[in-house]
Formats: C-alpha cells, structure tokens, sequence
C-alpha cells in the first residue's frame, strides 16, 4: 500500500477533481439531514469512493490498496465480542448493579466509571448503543431525570476510550499506523485520562446537582418497577459469559504481547463463536456493517487526496506553524487537532494528519497528542463525535438532547481536559527524556 501511495503522490493527479470529490462527502456526511440526497453518511462516504475512482483520482487497484484492512478487521473483531457480551448479560448485569445505589450523585459516579472502563476495553460507540437504554431505564424507575446521566454516558465513554489503541476508531488508525506499544500507550494515557475523568465528574456536579431528580410534578408510579421487568428481566447466562470474557481476555492478551492487533481481535471473535456452538446470525447481524463500510469508504476518500497530491497541501499549512519549541509545538498542533477534529470530523482527520506525524521532532510523543485530542475533542459538541448522535438519537423519544444544551456542558469539559492531558503527558515525555540521557 505505502508503494502504491508514494509512487502515485510524486505528482499531481487531477488535484481539482479529489478536491470537489472531497468537498462534496465531507458536506453530504457532515450534514444530518439533506433533503437533496437523504443517503447517510456511509452511503456518502461510499459514493465519494467509487467517484473517486471513477473521475481517474486512482485506479481500482489503488482503491482497495489504500483501505486500511488491519483497521477494519480490528473494528470487526471488537464488534462481534461487545456483541455477544452484550447477548450474555454483561451491561445488564452492571446497571443492574449500578441501579442499587441510592444516591443520585452516586450513580452518576458510578455510571461515568463504568462506562469509561467499558470503552476502554470495547468500543466507545458500541459501549453507547449498548447502555442508552439501559440508562433510560434506570432513570425511569428512580424517577430521575436522564438528561445528566446521559451526558455523563457519552462523555465518559469518549474520555475512557481514549486508553487504548483499541477504544475508538481513530485510535486504532493510530494504532495501526504508527507501530505504538499497546501497554506503553495505556501508560502514557492513565494520568491524562484519570485528570479529564475527574474534571468532567467535577464539572457534572457543578451544572446538573441541582437537576439530577425529576420535579415533584413529575414523579408518578407509572414506571416504577420497569428497569427488573423488562430492561434487566434477561438471567444472564454464566457460561455465555465466561466463552465472552475468555474471548477478550485472549484478545487482550494479543494486544499486550505485540501480536497483530487485528488478528488479536478476530481470534477473539472467532473463539466466542467457536466455543459458544451456536448459530452466530443474531450477533452479525447487530454488527455495525454501516460503520465498517463508512470507514473503508473514508480510507479511499482521505488516499484521493493523497494521490492528488492535495493532502500535502491541506496539513502543510497548518502544519508549518507546528515550530519552535517542543512544548509550543505541541500546543500548536494539539489546537490544529482540536478544530480539525470538530470540523473534519476526528477519524477524516486523523487520516490527513497522520502522513505528517513521523516528520516532527518526537513522533511517539505527537502520535500520542493526536489520538488523546482527536477522541476527547469528541465531547466538544453534539456532532463532534459518532457516540454523541447515537445517544441523543437512541434517547430523543424520552430525553431531548439539544446542540446547546450539550455544547454548553461539552465545551469546557473539552477544554480542561484537552489542556491539563496535554500538560501531563509534556511532564511524561520530558521525564522520560530525562532520564534516557
């Protein structure tokens, strides 16, 4: 593939059409909602692909070589294993527990640390299919108003998933790309990631305590009883758990000893499937295919402007006020990764900017600055990542989710974890350097 991209980028490729090829799926994925051509976002990726192909951008060879295949049978892997724990009872049996603390504040503790450990180990996106309804639930039988324990889900799930090369989409383009040690990147993300979590619980009890139960007015009967009735009425079945978490535990285990880290999480999902004994159409059929074709879509979009040349263009600008010194280029390009990440949208960015990573002063240390900005520029605003929307529409028949009403939260949760993260890791990386030499 790295053949095929640089022989292709020596020259310029028709630059003007990946340009308006470009320009017109970004906007055509951007958009919610486009009367014109109401497709989504992963039909408008794959679109933006095949026109690439079909304007001469590239050759159908170059397509298929420029798809990132370890990505997107990392993501595959992940999914199916989040699936059949989720089959087995695991989110269940952790609201249920969750659901047994009384307190208000408590549970909203609780629940911002299950679900960034859960996306850590899974799949932020998943983790948020997974646990809206449940959380709904449990609000609804405590007669509490789900709005911050929503907002508390989602902004969790994309602070936790910010641990691993593998809790995210756009860390495991990092992944993939740069060669980064799984155990070494948890490391190095453990304080910045404990620091965003404690600002963002800090900050959640700052603007929602006195919101947390619903009015007087509100509270009926009606539901109480609901969350053991239906949402948690499933037993959860020991040894369809016990294949699940062998799964990931191997997956793990792979991640942890240098292995492929897609194979890792294919062997994962093939021993669950194996072990389990159990025609899995149920579980690929919850696969998030439209995700997984968006991504492969995208790979193709992002190499279209690389072989136009036009991805050069585009991060050289911004790029060349990455200078001076180490520290100032990292603030630099950490508020280059912010605004990228908000209006590209965090994984087309991290594909543009990832060609320019190996070329600045310490490519582990801004390889490390790009996925923890990217993921946790997540919570800025209602569109800034994918796990926001699915939240807000999973909940929208019971809790309205408004851009405001989120960004007001999202902003400075976003800010003051991006600017204490990026503090920690200077501090990581000049002890480091310091005691090298």
């Amino acid at each position: 593939m790295e053949t095929i991209v640089a022989s292709a980028s020596e020259g310029l490729r028709y630059p003007w059409t990946a340009g308006l090829i470009f320009a017109f799926t970004f906007i055509m994925i951007s958009v919610r909602r486009m009367r014109l051509l109401p497709i989504g976002r992963p039909s408008a990726a794959m679109l933006g692909a095949v026109l690439m192909v079909l304007c001469g951008v590239m050759s159908p060879e170059e397509a298929y070589a420029l798809v990132n295949w370890d990505t997107i049978c990392l993501l595959l892997g992940m999914m199916i294993i989040a699936e059949h724990l989720r089959a087995a009872g695991l989110f269940q049996r952790f609201t249920s527990g969750v659901s047994q603390v009384d307190s208000p504040f408590g549970l909203l503790m609780a629940l911002s640390f299950i679900s960034a450990l859960s996306s850590a180990i899974l799949v932020n996106d998943t983790v948020c299919v997974v646990m809206t309804p449940l959380v709904l639930a449990i609000c609804r039988h405590k007669r509490l108003n789900p709005f911050p324990y929503l907002i508390v889900l989602v902004t969790s799930a994309n602070i936790g998933s910010a641990l691993t090369l593998t809790g995210n989409p756009q860390n495991m383009i990092v992944g993939n790309l740069s060669g980064l040690d799984y155990l070494k990147f948890i490391a190095i993300m453990s304080l910045p990631v404990l620091a965003a979590m404690v600002f963002n619980s800090l900050l959640a009890w700052l603007y929602y305590r006195n919101q947390l139960r619903l009015p007087e007015s509100s509270e009926n009967g009606e539901n109480e009883g609901e969350l053991e009735n239906s949402d948690v009425e499933e037993v959860v079945k020991t040894r369809r758990l016990r294949i699940g978490l062998f799964g990931l535990a191997l997956t793990c285990l792979g991640f942890a000893t240098g292995f492929s880290m897609a194979f890792s999480a294919l062997a994962g999902a093939v021993v669950v499937i194996t072990f389990h004994r159990r025609d899995p159409s149920d579980i690929l059929a919850r696969v998030e295919w439209s995700l997984l074709l968006f991504f492969a879509s995208l790979f193709v979009v992002i190499g279209g402007l690389q072989t136009s040349g036009l991805a050069r263009v585009i991060t050289e600008s911004p790029l060349q006020m990455v200078s001076g010194s180490l520290s100032s280029q990292v603030w630099i390009f950490s508020g280059v990764t912010l605004l990228g990440s908000n209006i590209l949208s965090n994984v087309p960015y991290v594909l543009l900017a990832a060609h320019s990573v190996p070329s600045l002063g310490n490519p582990e240390l801004f390889w490390s600055i790009l996925a923890y900005v990217s993921t946790v520029a997540g919570n800025m605003t209602l569109f800034s990542s994918v796990a926001n929307l699915i939240v807000a529409e999973s909940a929208k028949d019971h809790c309205s989710i408004s851009f405001w009403g989120y960004a007001r939260f999202g902003i400075p949760t976003t800010l003051l974890s991006i600017i204490f993260g990026v503090l920690i890791m200077l501090q990581i990386f000049a002890a480091t350097s310091a005691a090298a030499h």
